[in-house]
């Protein structure tokens, strides 16, 4: 697995509950009103009837959201489901970075990512910001941060914000 795709990949894993909702709704609301928008019987959760009628393709991925199997989604499971998607994401990152860095020293050299890291090693002098001739942790994620950010400018305003995005549950 390459930069990009790690790139991808954590911003994938970190947006799941949001983008499954941001799919299915061409007109991007703010994130309290998309919430509010498919909670229509106003109970504070979204049962799977209501994914199904506003946001298809919450409701291919309802149960992974529904932690209690109780057929509602509360915005707490939304978040818990992001936050556990993001943990996973930086753990599989971390076993990539430390898979990469053969030598132990913390920083992955042009070496060390032409054979660990390979679109990293395409991309190395762009994501070298000091020009030390290693990429640190915080060099990555910045690139990281950029793509994702370039990749939602592709898409557009709002691409990627979806019910409860940025918002802790009950606020």
């Amino acid at each position: 697995m390459e930069y990009p795709r790690i790139a991808v990949l954590l911003g994938c894993l970190a947006l799941v509950p949001a983008t499954a909702l941001a799919a299915d709704e061409p007109a991007r609301a703010a994130p309290g009103e998309r919430w509010a928008a498919l909670d229509t019987d106003g109970d504070g959760a979204v049962s799977l009837a209501e994914a199904e009628a506003g946001a298809p393709g919450f409701a291919r991925n309802f149960g992974r959201f529904d932690a209690d199997s109780d057929g509602r989604v509360t915005r707490e499971e939304m978040h818990n489901a992001r936050e556990a998607g993001r943990a996973q994401a930086q753990a599989r990152a971390e076993e990539r970075w430390q898979a990469a860095d053969t030598n132990g020293d913390g920083s992955i050299d042009l070496a060390e990512a032409q054979t660990g890291m390979p679109r990293a090693a395409q991309n190395f002098g762009r994501i070298d910001a000091d020009n030390n001739g290693l990429l640190s942790r915080d060099e990555m994620r910045g690139a990281m941060r950029e793509r994702h950010a370039q990749r939602q400018g592709q898409r557009g305003p709002g691409a990627g914000q979806g019910a409860g995005q940025g918002q802790r549950p009950g606020k």
